[in-house]
């Protein structure tokens, strides 16, 4: 008989309460018999105090069992065990007894002997099962773990695996105090990734952990599982207040490390250990895999960038170049032709050499300005878009501007704001009024001027490569603008300003559409 035939979904008390029946039943039965003894001696004790305190044990056994972690059907199949253990044994014993009465040599006190032998029956029977029922339950939460986890072969990012480890974490382990952080080596820190909602529920915001500060850091040093049964005595620990008094610690390599915590003692016992390493073994592959698929679909995306603006340079080359290249050609053919307005042919074409130099010149500066931006530091908004100011030497024009700082590269803010500026120049007559400031949520910048501002149907245009509406232009400004942009991880949206004119807002989170109606 399997006796998980005999599981069914009953209440958790039923099984233990049953078990603690069976226990006091038995050693009321002991405690007669030996109360009933005519002395006490070392026979009797024996013969009826040692059953009797087995009995006790299998008695308490049931409260042990309903406190314990086991679930509810490893718990009945535990007690069930408990009493095919004293039936099996018991019904050899009343065979015996029947045998030898059956002989006429009937034996002493038969119905005590058959009381021992189903006490000490349940009691090896409760012990075999609850050992069984560990085992299937250990086999049971690998086998869901497993299929769990195939969930994070499925996730394309960093920030996707994380938040799904955790769930499992919580869903499949019931540990819901879990939390991923994620090695930043620029800050050389290991920050938060992803934090079940119970953590985010019972904690404030989650601690970052930097070189040399808590167990988390020394686990993510040494490579090694570590488990702490009572965090209060470990002096390492990053907040001598926390809450948190027994924790695993499951380091993921070079990527960061996977906590697993709880606000009770001796929560976490071998099988957690385990189960937990294997968890954060998955993790670690699927956060490898998810930052090499990052990688590899920004190289793309970097290529397909690539590719378009080699197709925009042709687009110039082979149009915007060769009008002025035909003009300067054609002048000078005339120039020799007529000596008489040589001059004038001749200015004619040294003015469309200029303007293949500046058209040349542009071109040189988007390509720069296409690439990514290493390295940024910190800036003052106000010192950089003097110096973009001074070099546009725009006289007779107003400048305000409300001081903040940003992280960029400075020489790259820099042209970005001169060619703003400028553009503002350009269309109003040399005297705008220009004013800079953080945005309101403080997620970015924005550049405003009281001109005449840019048409709604021209605002989804105004950043293409050679879009101009002014003659002089070579539609090259604010195509920079955008691309600068782009190396910073910006966004950036043409809108109105309150007086009417041009407005661009750049946000550093990359969000909002490149223009906007």
């Amino acid at each position: 008989m399997d006796p998980l035939d005999a599981t069914s979904s009953v209440p958790r008390w039923v099984g233990p309460t049953a078990l603690t029946v069976l226990g006091a039943t038995l050693a009321a039965t002991h405690g007669y018999h030996l109360w009933s003894e005519s002395a006490a001696s070392a026979a009797s004790f024996f013969g009826s105090g040692v059953p009797m305190l087995l009995a006790l044990a299998v008695a308490g056994g049931g409260p042990l069992l309903y406190r314990s972690r086991l679930d509810t059907a490893a718990l009945t199949t535990t007690v069930v065990w408990g009493y095919i253990g004293g039936f099996v044994l018991g019904c050899i014993s009343l065979l015996i007894a029947a045998h030898q009465a059956l002989k006429g040599n009937p034996l002493h006190e038969s119905a005590y002997m058959v009381a021992t032998t189903v006490t000490g029956g349940a009691l090896v029977g409760t012990v075999t099962g609850r050992f069984d029922a560990l085992n299937r339950q250990k086999a049971d939460l690998i086998s869901s773990l497993q299929e769990a986890t195939t969930a994070l072969s499925t996730a394309t990012t960093t920030d996707e695996v994380s938040h799904r480890a955790v769930e499992i974490a919580n869903d499949v382990l019931q540990i819901p105090l879990t939390g991923i952080w994620l090695y930043d080596e620029r800050a050389d820190a290991l920050a938060p990734a992803a934090v079940t909602e119970p953590a985010l529920e019972a904690f404030d915001e989650p601690p970052t952990y930097r070189p040399g500060e808590g167990l988390s850091w020394d686990a993510f040093e040494s490579g090694r599982v570590e488990r702490y049964d009572d965090l209060s005595t470990e002096d390492s620990r990053h907040n001598p207040e926390t809450v948190i008094r027994s924790e695993i610690i499951v380091p993921l390599g070079e990527t960061g490390v996977m906590n697993f915590g709880s606000t009770e003692p001796s929560r976490f016992d071998d099988l957690d250990e385990t189960v937990a390493e294997l968890l954060g073994t998955a993790t670690e592959a699927a956060l490898v895999r998810a930052d090499r698929e990052e990688v590899l679909r920004t190289q793309r995306r970097l290529l397909r960038r690539q590719n378009e603006r080699l197709e925009e340079f042709t687009s110039v080359v082979s149009h915007d170049l060769r009008n002025p290249l035909s003009v300067a050609r054609g002048r000078t053919e005339l120039a020799r032709e007529d000596r008489t307005d040589a001059e004038t042919h001749l200015d004619a074409a040294t003015a469309a050499l200029d303007d293949m130099e500046s058209l040349i010149q542009d071109l040189l500066a988007l390509a720069k300005q296409g690439q990514t931006v290493g390295e940024t530091e910190r800036v003052s908004a106000e010192a950089i878009a003097g110096d973009a100011w001074r070099n546009l030497g725009t006289i007779g024009a107003t400048f305000e501007i409300e001081e903040f700082e940003l992280d960029a590269d400075p020489d790259r803010l820099r042209q970005l704001l001169e060619n703003l500026f400028g553009n503002a120049a350009v269309h109003a007559d040399d005297e705008p009024a220009v004013r800079l400031g953080p945005l309101p949520d403080g997620a970015g910048f924005f550049v405003e001027d009281d001109g005449p501002g840019i048409d709604l149907d021209a605002r989804d245009r105004i950043f293409d490569i050679g879009y101009t509406d002014h003659e002089d232009g070579t539609g090259f400004g604010l195509s920079i603008v955008r691309r600068i942009a782009d190396a910073h991880g910006w966004s950036v949206r043409a809108t109105e300003s309150g007086s009417g004119g041009a407005r661009f807002e750049f946000r550093f989170d990359g969000t909002g559409a490149e223009s906007s109606t």
